[in-house]
């Protein structure tokens, strides 16, 4: 009986293809960017793990900036593939986010498909900093969609992101 599950696996082949196999032990590696838990493991991105993800962008007005800002980054939904979670893996289940000063807000699991938001990684072409937001901003289209331009929506702008939960 093969001991490798179906999900190892899958994570096993998301990553290789996605360029995060483990450096050898001469690379530099940068400071942990984000952290993906599940009750199946935690999965670790680093800079250049992130920017070996498929890169989006979105402009959208938010309320915490004057005008239309350009945020630049991965998409939730990949970097949560990434991590192994499809969408299949996702139905019915919410995320937790958890900012570096343990703000921690549950979203459903489904506003990636739905919404489509954006680990935001720059605005405005500059590398977001932790007194700015950064590193990690979850961002909503909110000009593409009517319901997000909503007061209840906003707290689900986690920024300074650290820590994804998988629930």
């Amino acid at each position: 009986m093969n001991t490798i599950s179906a999900f190892s696996r899958r994570r096993l082949l998301i990553l290789a293809a996605a360029g995060l196999a483990v450096p050898s032990a001469t690379q530099a590696r940068s400071p942990l960017l984000l952290r993906v838990q599940s009750s199946q493991g935690e999965t670790r991105f680093r800079e250049e793990d992130f920017a070996a993800l498929p890169q989006s962008q979105l402009r959208t007005h938010t309320a915490w900036t004057e005008g239309a800002r350009l945020f630049e980054g991965v998409a939730l939904k990949d970097l949560l593939a990434a991590a192994g979670f499809d969408e299949a893996a996702l139905a019915g289940r919410r995320l937790r986010l958890r900012a570096l000063n343990e703000y921690e807000v549950e979203i459903a699991a489904e506003d990636c498909a739905i919404f489509n938001p954006l680990l935001a990684r720059s605005m405005d072409g500059s590398p977001m900093l932790r007194s700015d937001k950064g590193p990690l901003w979850l961002v909503y289209p909110r000009d593409d969609n009517p319901v997000l331009q909503d007061l209840r929506y906003d707290h689900r702008w986690a920024w300074q992101l650290a820590v994804i939960i998988v629930v």
